[in-house]
């Protein structure tokens, strides 16, 4: 049975497309629905601003069938440097592949699901007897009936995300730096499952995500800080705190059996916090408090007792 490339082809190009309009638009809803809390190069509010109207631009392209070859071709180009995104997100044990907005999809699913299996079914299934450029052109009725609308669609999407660009709500700030300057109790504190114990005494917080690239980098010096002044005359405590979603096994940034007080902050909320987040309590009250840095050691010790 002779098996149809041009067909294939086609079906094969709607699928990638296809999965490019449905990101495209999950990640559009993200940016108008809440803020984008992160320094992460491929997460940051900048880089999806010029993400989007590519990639919407791109999926259109695939799908309408203009200039098929040349689609054809970014789209293979696209698709491998996805894996290339992808695969580095799944080594560095991030939880998420960020390709489809708030829907958390483990980057290795995304990888062999989504990815490498397009790209392969791309370079395999290619549209043979077509032109890179015309000619011949499309009918223009066709062409125009496409193009028009994309490129009015696409700058109106671009001015609508920058214009209503989300920021962290205000009473989020509140839970951290501001209850520091005023010296009152941690708000965050009751939303903590060892509210009990990290509520009395002197002891440095550290909150982290999984996926939090700078949480990963600074955590081995926050755990060996933490061997160092352990049993120290001043009495200083550490707690590990995991803001949701929660990780197990080899996700987790800090292995199970570490010997470290450890807890969770509950995930009946979203929060908006910048990690790592590291807050100096003094039998509850917040006496120095940082959001989307670590401090070293002295800066903390000199925020502990310098007062």
């Amino acid at each position: 049975m002779k098996i149809d490339m041009k067909k294939i082809n086609k079906i094969v190009m709607y699928i990638a497309g296809g999965f490019l309009i449905v990101a495209s638009a999950l990640k559009i809803n993200q940016l108008l629905t809440e803020p984008v809390i992160s320094k992460g190069f491929w997460e940051s509010w900048e880089f999806f601003l010029i993400q989007i109207p590519l990639e919407l631009g791109l999926g259109i392209w695939l799908v309408c069938g203009l200039f098929r070859k040349a689609a054809w071709l970014l789209g293979t180009i696209a698709y491998l440097g996805f894996i290339g995104i992808t695969l580095f997100k799944a080594l560095t044990g991030q939880e998420s592949c960020g390709c489809f907005g708030v829907v958390q999809v483990n980057p290795w699913i995304t990888l062999w699901l989504v990815d490498v299996p397009i790209f392969l079914l791309l370079a395999i299934f290619r549209p043979k007897g077509e032109k890179l450029l015309p000619p011949p052109w499309p009918k223009a009725a066709y062409f125009f009936a496409i193009a028009l609308p994309t490129f009015i669609l696409l700058p109106m999407i671009e001015y609508t995300l920058i214009t209503n660009k989300q920021t962290k709500p205000a009473a989020q700030d509140w839970l951290v730096k501001s209850a520091a300057e005023q010296k009152t109790v941690w708000p965050l504190l009751e939303d903590i499952d060892i509210e009990g114990q990290i509520g009395k005494g002197v002891w440095v917080v550290f909150m982290y995500h999984n996926d939090c690239p700078t949480c990963k980098e600074v955590l081995p010096q926050y755990l060996e800080m933490q061997k160092t002044l352990a049993g120290n005359e001043n009495a200083i405590d550490f707690a590990f705190i995991e803001m949701p979603p929660y990780a197990d096994g080899d996700l987790q940034l800090i292995p199970s059996d570490a010997d470290i007080t450890r807890g969770k902050l509950n995930d009946k909320k979203k929060w908006f916090l910048e990690t790592p987040v590291v807050v100096v309590l003094d039998d509850g009250t917040a006496v120095a408090a940082y959001e989307g840095i670590a401090p070293e050691i002295d800066e903390l010790l000199d925020a502990t007792f310098g007062q």
